[in-house]
């Protein structure tokens, strides 16, 4: 009577805390634990490492829903072999996710296609499968919710958006020039993700040198590049584009596509 008392007393507690998913493993763990001759307090540790570990894929399956990545690609399928220029071992350092720790930003500098926006994705799911929070955003869809922001008044909403995650990834900074206002918001961003020790990784097409060309004025220019750069490492990736050489390979003359 008095273990069929406890069993229920176990289950209830499971129920009341809302481990739903040790509650469901509590019958065959208890069946392991006997067989294996275990003490009790190896029933505990178990029933804690299911619902734990549950409770992590959620919460990874959440962010990454919410995530906001055009695709999913991990590091280890990355082609290293195909851009030389990338040194391996700093990637996989940055892949220990230390740099989030240490509220450092990654700036990946490149022309287009040569693995920026790849390599910021693989760093991202690294993050998500850690439980982090993150957030992906091409520049131009920046601009655009901020322009629709502007008009619904609500800039602060989309401000907290974009400090909010432990991860921001501003994707693809250099293709259009940004007016004031956009400069602004973006300076914003990066000044209190800044204070608050949040790093931010950001792929561009243009050399720190040139940002003088996609911003409105230098004293804005300095005032972004001063914080990004403060804690930061920067990769320049050199060499030619994969889809160039895809369609190399393939022998299709990419000039003449479309034509």
């Amino acid at each position: 009577m008095q273990s069929q008392l406890s069993y229920e007393r176990v289950r209830q507690g499971l129920e009341d805390l809302q481990m739903g998913t040790a509650l469901e493993a509590l019958d065959n763990t208890l069946e392991a634990v006997r067989v294996e001759e275990l003490p009790p307090i190896e029933l505990v540790d178990r029933l804690l490492d299911i619902e734990l570990k549950a409770r992590h894929d959620r919460r990874v399956a959440t962010n990454l829903k919410f995530a906001g990545l055009p695709y999913h690609q991990k590091l280890s399928d990355f082609e290293f072999d195909a851009q030389p220029s990338i040194d391996q071992n700093l990637i996989g350092r940055l892949g220990t996710l230390r740099f989030l720790e240490d509220g450092t930003n990654v700036l990946l500098l490149g022309q287009p296609g040569v693995g920026k926006t790849a390599l910021a994705i693989g760093l991202a799911l690294r993050a998500l499968e850690a439980g982090h929070r993150i957030y992906f955003i091409p520049c131009h869809d920046l601009v655009g919710r901020l322009r629709k922001a502007i008009k619904l008044d609500r800039i602060d909403n989309l401000l907290s958006a974009m400090i909010r995650p432990k991860l921001l990834i501003l994707d693809e900074i250099g293709y259009t020039p940004l007016e004031r206002p956009e400069a602004t918001f973006l300076f914003e961003i990066v000044a209190k993700r800044y204070d608050r020790g949040k790093p931010i990784i950001i792929t561009s097409n243009k050399s720190w040198g040139a940002w003088g060309d996609i911003l409105p004025d230098q004293v804005m220019t300095a005032a972004i590049l001063d914080r990004l750069l403060h804690r930061s490492i920067t990769i320049n990736i050199q060499g030619e584009s994969y889809r160039l050489r895809q369609h190399r390979e393939s022998g299709i003359n990419p000039m003449s596509v479309g034509k």
